[in-house]
């Protein structure tokens, strides 16, 4: 069938044939790019079968090759061509964390396509010669006439540049531009010409003259030059044309030379450091003792740190003034180094310090300090603080533990006070643990208003607070903090960071994306910002690559325990409940006490419908600590179990903790609901309203948020705008279980149980758990139902 399926087939009404990559559909021709094709081609060998990404990437691309990234693309292109969607599809579908599958059988019957797109021309005898055809196609009058115009531009540029004083690597730019667009004006003339004032695709039907042939492809020579010349530039950007010795001035040579004698071998530590000496500005005895005790004291702090690579002071002082980073890097072997400069004017010392990667040569962090010359030694130890604080959150992660600063100075050291909030934040967080984290960033910032890290730090707090208690000041505080450490470290890592998860509470998903992609490339080893990102790709519908991000992150650190957390989560938003239970209890190995991931297990085992598992480890995780998500989660559980008056009491402890969270009044609305007590419902529901209106406003394309404001509104009488909000949410995250589920709520509150099982349907074939459709009690009106029996009696998974 393999010989058969190249020669051509169909998939319905749809003629593909592989070996010319070509597409027919209702008349119109498309062309998909070879991958694509292969792609089709195995899918259409294993019709109705289940092809995994790692099957068709190895299939395809080879062992080891491609990525996740080019087998969506190919798939969207094989979509396109079908005129397929993903919602809605006639042949390729997409199996939820499993992979795609071709829907159709395909036809190898009748091999001519039938389209009226195509047109059969018998061949005739201007056909047989290869040479008409380059002339029929005014390639060959292009090609004489870009070679007569490149050989004029290269003996231009031989005989004037040099004349002109422009750069040696001029000549070579103009010739390798000439010589580099030369296929590009072939392939320009063959498969294009300019027609009428349009430029179409040449079919090599033209029978003019040379001249006419040259009229027809003057813009394919004019385009091959401007795109040789784009390319060209890059690689004189990025690699440098070589260029004759004789035009190289002598002192560069001798620096090369140097270059080549050193031994290439010895490797450039991540974690190596050099302290240069820092520079007399204002060349006065005083200044140079206070520049010289400067720089000892910093060089002193610094190889106390444990894990950090100093340079010996004899090799370091020894770089000449304002050595260039190349410079640095090549004699010391440091991947950073700090460098400064002293002056002193009147009774007030200017210090300016700067931390530098040796091998792009940019500042990573620069902290100016300007005091009063007052005591000389008190204010070289103040300075010195400042300056080592700065630098030791700009350095590897694994080197930044705070033990390392003796004890006697942890009491005046920013950066002390920073990783004790670093610390805290880390850890499973409650709004007390936040708030202790940010009265360390407040003292680390009242020794230093002008820490960045201590601000980005502040940002963190503000935005974990927002998450729980969801008060709108707290993003507002987030902000300005964020904003106020970009502004003074825009190169730090871990500021970015702090930016992605203030943009990602407030719904601003292309920024926060931004930000995290922007950590990651100031420190490629930044698994906290990968997890931020795989957060950005989960809400934005793109669990592979979320997935992707997840596992670097736990290969970059095992023992991370928010790593295992966001796997979890992943695994729970696709339905993989009893999956993401396990994740969960590895956290719980690593961190017996962790008590988020515990209350996260307990709520995968309730979705996963053990909830005699879950009530257990609910309770071990109240034992630990009563956080209101617990709480509330808690509450759900009973509710499912029909024990209303439990639930209530864990909702309304859920709320006093956080009465800004909406999601906790609406669920303390249900469970009133079902007691009977339907004012005081009414009353949670419109709190619940009010505060996701909140949400709203701040975060419009939230589907959780848009789900709340549905169920809520549709709970207090608004069943239009519930209507509204529920299919708002759909378009929102149109692969969200959750979304479908309230849809189908709010659709039998407005009496229509049949749209009512079209949502449930699509809720449980995402995701949702059946388990759970079967115990809610809003959904009892559709347990006489045939096709409501089938659907939750089927096991979870099931196709």
């Amino acid at each position: 069938m393999d010989n058969e399926l190249l020669d051509g087939f169909r998939l319905s009404d749809v003629r593909i044939e592989p070996l010319t990559g070509t597409v027919i559909r209702d008349g119109t021709t498309t062309h998909l790019p070879s991958k694509a094709t292969e792609v089709l081609l195995w899918l259409a060998r294993n019709p109705r079968h289940i092809a995994t990404r790692e099957e068709l990437l190895e299939r395809v691309w080879g062992h080891g090759h491609g990525s996740n990234e080019a087998l969506t693309h190919a798939i969207t292109e094989i979509r396109h061509a079908l005129g397929d969607t993903p919602h809605d599809p006639r042949f390729i579908q997409t199996v939820p964390t499993r992979g795609y599958r071709l829907l159709v059988t395909p036809d190898v019957e009748g091999q001519q396509p039938e389209s009226p797109a195509i047109e059969v021309r018998e061949p005739d005898s201007s056909d047989r010669s290869f040479w008409q055809k380059l002339v029929r196609h005014g390639v060959v009058q292009a090609a004489v006439a870009y070679t007569v115009i490149g050989w004029g531009l290269i003996q231009v540029a031989g005989e004037t540049f040099e004349n002109l004083g422009l750069p040696a690597w001029t000549v070579p730019f103009v010739t390798f531009v000439v010589v580099g667009g030369f296929p590009v004006m072939i392939l320009l003339a063959w498969f294009l010409e300019m027609t009428e004032g349009k430029m179409v695709l040449d079919e090599g039907q033209y029978d003019g003259g040379l001249w006419e042939g040259l009229g027809r492809n003057y813009l394919a020579i004019v385009a091959a030059y401007v795109i040789a010349a784009f390319g060209t530039t890059v690689y004189q950007v990025s690699v440098g044309f070589p260029v004759p010795e004789s035009a190289i001035p002598v002192e560069h040579l001798n620096a090369a030379a140097d270059a080549s004698n050193e031994d290439d071998l010895i490797p450039v530590a991540d974690n190596s450091i050099a302290v240069l000496k820092f520079v007399n500005f204002d060349g006065t005895e005083q200044t140079q003792v206070f520049a010289n005790g400067l720089s000892e004291d910093i060089l002193d702090r610094v190889a106390r740190v444990p894990g950090l690579l100093v340079a010996a002071r004899g090799d370091a002082w020894s770089m000449p003034e304002n050595a260039s980073s190349q410079e640095v890097r090549r004699r010391l072997r440091v991947a950073y180094y700090l460098e400064g400069s002293v002056r002193i004017q009147e009774d007030q010392i200017l210090v300016v310090a700067q931390l530098i990667d040796s091998a792009t040569g940019f500042h990573i962090v620069s902290k100016p300090v300007e005091r009063g010359l007052a005591e000389f030694i008190e204010i070289q130890s103040e300075i010195t603080d400042l300056i080592v604080a700065e630098l030791r959150v700009a350095l590897p992660e694994d080197i930044q533990s705070y033990v390392a600063v003796p004890s006697d100075e942890s009491d005046v050291d920013a950066y002390v006070q920073f990783r004790l909030g670093k610390d805290i934040m880390n850890a499973p967080r409650t709004l007390e643990s936040i708030e202790e984290a940010a009265s360390h960033f407040r003292k680390a910032l009242e020794i230093d208003p002008e820490y960045a890290a201590a601000h980005a730090g502040l940002c963190t707090s503000y935005t974990a607070r927002f998450q729980i208690a969801g008060s709108q000041s707290d993003l507002q505080e987030a902000e300005r903090s964020c904003q106020t450490a970009l502004a003074t470290a825009p190169r730090l890592a871990l500021v970015h960071r702090a930016g992605g998860s203030f943009f990602y509470r407030s719904g601003r998903m292309a920024e926060a994306e931004r930000a995290y992609r922007d950590a990651i490339e100031l420190d490629p080893q930044d698994a906290d910002a990968m997890l931020g990102l795989s957060r950005v790709m989960r809400r934005t519908q793109r669990p592979d690559q979320a997935e992707a991000l997840i596992v670097r992150a736990i290969e970059l650190k095992p023992g991370n325990w928010n790593a295992y957390n966001a796997l979890g989560a992943l695994q729970f938003s696709t339905g993989k409940f009893a999956e993401a239970a396990e994740t969960y209890r590895r956290v719980e190995f690593l961190q017996p006490d962790n008590f988020i991931a515990l209350g996260n297990m307990a709520t995968a085992q309730m979705m996963a419908g053990d909830f005699e598992s879950s009530r257990d480890t609910f309770e071990r995780t109240l034992e630990i600590r009563a956080t209101p998500r617990v709480l509330s989660n808690l509450g759900v559980l009973y509710y499912y179990l029909g024990e209303f008056e439990r639930s209530i009491g864990f909702h309304r402890q859920s709320v006093d903790l956080t009465p800004n969270a909406a999601h906790a009044w609406i669920n303390l609305g249900d469970s009133l609901h079902f007691a009977g007590l339907q004012d005081e419902a009414r009353a949670a529901f419109e709190k619940g309203a009010t505060l996701a209106e909140e949400q709203y406003r701040n975060d419009p394309s939230n589907a959780e948020v848009l789900t709340y404001l549905a169920w809520a509104r549709t709970m207090t009488g608004g069943l239009d705008d519930g209507r509204w909000y529920a299919n708002r949410a759909i378009e929102v995250a149109p692969d969200d279980p959750y979304s479908y589920y309230y849809r189908a709520l709010v659709a039998l509150q407005a009496d229509d149980p049949d749209r009512a099982m079209t949502a449930i349907h699509k809720a449980a074939e995402l995701g949702y758990s059946r388990v759970m459709l079967n115990a809610e009690p809003y959904l009892a009106p559709l347990r006489e139902r045939d096709d409501y029996v089938a659907l939750v009696s089927k096991k979870q998974g099931d196709e």
